[in-house]
């Protein structure tokens, strides 16, 4: 499989090419495309993080392992999204997760001193690099941020009130599944699904499914005022 112009359109680095930029400029390039069947290793953790993968087809899963064997998906990475950036110029540059493939997908992968050729004769590719990176650092941060509001139900809190002034409104659709909600939030699934049952029998939420509604907004957000982390958060949010 070739690397496709349009699909690499939606990739950060190639934003604002033209599909007839991209096709000449992947004619200069060295770069491989990888096919990884269903439960297929991409990258271990611990390997040398000598290039950069860009997701053309399927999707990957960041994970961490733990030595008891136990998994932990920390990312989920869709067509045009990248994998390795953050690391790659790191003076141990080695990938800190495993990425694996839950789907048969398609990955290109461009080295290092390819990308470094690449930022020289084009200054927007370099500055779409530095942008992904600082996108990154603010996913990092937010995560931060909800564990950071301590207990389970005032993590959950935190978020649906964080998604509601996002989606600018009290009903919340949920942008993935109870699993992935449920790692973001360093918990498991049924004790997630526990605490949503305990908010919504005192009557502060509601939902059906994905889409989850908040009835006390006031005193959902007096669990978090009694967290000095949060109350601080909440307030730097509303200058």
């Amino acid at each position: 499989m070739k690397a496709n112009p349009v699909v690499l359109q939606s990739c950060l680095f190639f934003r604002g090419k033209s599909a007839e930029d991209i096709t000449a400029l992947l004619q200069t390039m060295i770069y491989s495309v990888n096919l990884f069947h269903k439960k297929e290793l991409i990258v271990n953790e611990g390997e040398t993080a000598d290039r950069i993968g860009i997701v053309l087809s399927g999707r990957v899963e960041v994970q961490k392992i733990h030595p008891n064997g136990n998994s932990v998906t920390i990312a989920r990475l869709e067509q045009g999204q990248t994998f390795g950036e953050a690391v790659l110029f790191r003076k141990e540059n080695i990938f800190p997760a495993t990425v694996v493939a839950p789907d048969t997908c398609y990955v290109m992968f461009i080295s290092k001193q390819e990308l470094l050729r690449l930022f020289a004769a084009d200054i927007d590719m370099l500055s779409r690099y530095m942008e992904n990176l600082s996108e990154r650092l603010v996913m990092v941060n937010q995560k931060i941020e909800i564990l950071s509001a301590g207990t389970l139900r005032n993590r959950i809190v935190f978020y649906l009130l964080k998604q509601s002034e996002k989606q600018d409104t009290g009903i919340i659709k949920l942008p993935f599944s109870r699993k992935v909600w449920a790692e973001l939030l360093n918990t498991t699934r049924p004790s997630l699904s526990r605490e949503l049952a305990y908010l919504r029998d005192h009557g502060w939420i509601d939902f059906d499914g994905s889409v989850l509604t908040l009835l006390e907004r006031d005193r959902i957000e007096s669990l978090l005022q009694r967290n000095p982390i949060q109350k601080r958060s909440s307030k730097k949010a509303n200058q």
